[in-house]
């Protein structure tokens, strides 16, 4: 699901990545401490799917928001100030204009507020579209491998549906925030 977060999925995941490890050069002791992380919060989130009566009347996607949410606090903690810097631009290479769900990157492009309530219209029919897959494979009708390819093909086109809310000069800044060209 895409939030209103400046951490859109698993910082811990995408640090696992091999490219991403060797880009940030992260060292055997930072590896090792995220691994574990990751481990952690593999077995919490399974943990909170065996058990979705919950507690304190939270709902299961609250808890594991607030899960993935305090385990990404815990793995950019394991970086450096460089590191942290350069994450940054990392995520916002590989997730592209989905990063628009984010605060801060909205903040740095200056998005009209006309704007930020288009990245809100599409981040919530974006969440409706995730919910409706997701029901469709607990229930059976959709095979791991399908729902995954329809999930992403989805994100790729609102991807695309993001990007054709900014402004020439608002595309040239994000690439700058990415590290491109």
């Amino acid at each position: 699901m895409t939030r209103a977060t400046d951490y859109p999925g698993s910082v811990s995941l995408l640090l696992e990545a091999r490219s991403v490890r060797r880009e940030l050069d992260l060292s055997r002791s930072q590896i090792e401490r995220l691994q574990g992380l990751r481990r952690r919060l593999k077995s919490e989130c399974q943990s909170i799917l065996d058990s979705p009566a919950g507690t304190a009347g939270l709902t299961v996607d609250q808890r594991l928001f607030g899960l993935i949410d305090r385990n990404n606090a815990a793995a950019l903690a394991c970086l450096n100030p460089d590191q942290f810097q350069q994450f940054h631009r990392i995520q916002n290479r590989l997730l592209g204009c989905l990063m628009l769900v984010s605060p801060q990157v909205q903040k740095q492009l200056r998005l009209t507020p006309r704007q930020v309530a288009g990245v809100e219209k599409i981040r919530l029919r974006g969440l409706e579209f995730v919910a409706e897959v997701n029901r469709s494979f607990d229930h059976g009708d959709l095979s791991r491998s399908r729902r995954a390819t329809i999930l992403r093909d989805y994100r790729m086109a609102q991807a695309r549906e993001f990007e054709q809310i900014l402004t020439a000069r608002q595309k040239a800044v994000f690439n700058q925030l990415a590290g491109l060209p």
